[in-house]
């Protein structure tokens, strides 16, 4: 006796043989998602990991340019030939390692160096510091080492407060501290709430 299909069996007939292939599917792509958020989550590990290795590199050329600028710790110490070079050394890296940092990152960096160094104010020369000679702190050229000379390393017409600089460097840290996912004690403790 040849029975007959009605639609109903060949429906179920082909959602049957649909359903394992559409299941197969589904896992394929669940775990092509998975394997590319394992590379992204691997990649971005590694950046985090290269940006760390770079600001222990680099913190303490800033904190030495600080220093020079704001006559707090060894300023004394730095001369202005010194300070001019830490710039170059920063520059180099940093210049070197850009894409690995967030352009708020890089941009409070170029502002904290132009809060230290007037560019560009002469052709062939160095980047003239923008850090006072004197303050209510001290005076370099009360200095054992400084010369008459040092003087030209200086903007005349472009000195930056010190209190500018130390803002500048307070902004670039706050970058810092956002690329590297340090966060701050009260937004730790908002987090875990």
């Amino acid at each position: 006796m040849a029975s007959q299909w009605n639609s109903l069996q060949v429906a179920t007939l082909a959602i049957a043989a649909v359903t394992p292939l559409t299941v197969a599917a589904v896992g394929f792509y669940f775990a092509r998602a998975s394997q590319r958020l394992e590379h992204v989550q691997w990649a971005n590990q590694t950046v985090i990991t290269r940006r760390l290795e770079i600001f222990g590199q680099v913190a303490p050329w800033l904190n030495q340019l600080l220093c020079f600028a704001t006559f707090v710790g060894r300023w004394k110490e730095i001369h202005p030939l010194e300070a001019i070079g830490l710039k170059r050394k920063l520059d180099e890296t940093m210049y070197a390692n850009r894409l690995l940092f967030s352009d708020g990152l890089f941009e409070a960096y170029r502002a904290f160096m132009t809060a230290l160094f007037a560019m560009y104010a002469t052709v062939g020369a160095d980047a003239h510091l923008r850090a006072p000679i004197d303050s209510q702190w001290g005076d370099r050229r009360d200095l054992s080492w400084w010369t008459k000379e040092m003087e030209v390393l200086f903007s005349v017409d472009k000195t930056s407060s010190t209190d500018d600089i130390q803002a500048a460097y307070e902004v670039l840290a706050e970058r810092f501290r956002d690329d590297l996912y340090v966060l701050h004690e009260h937004k730790l403790l908002s987090a875990q709430s």
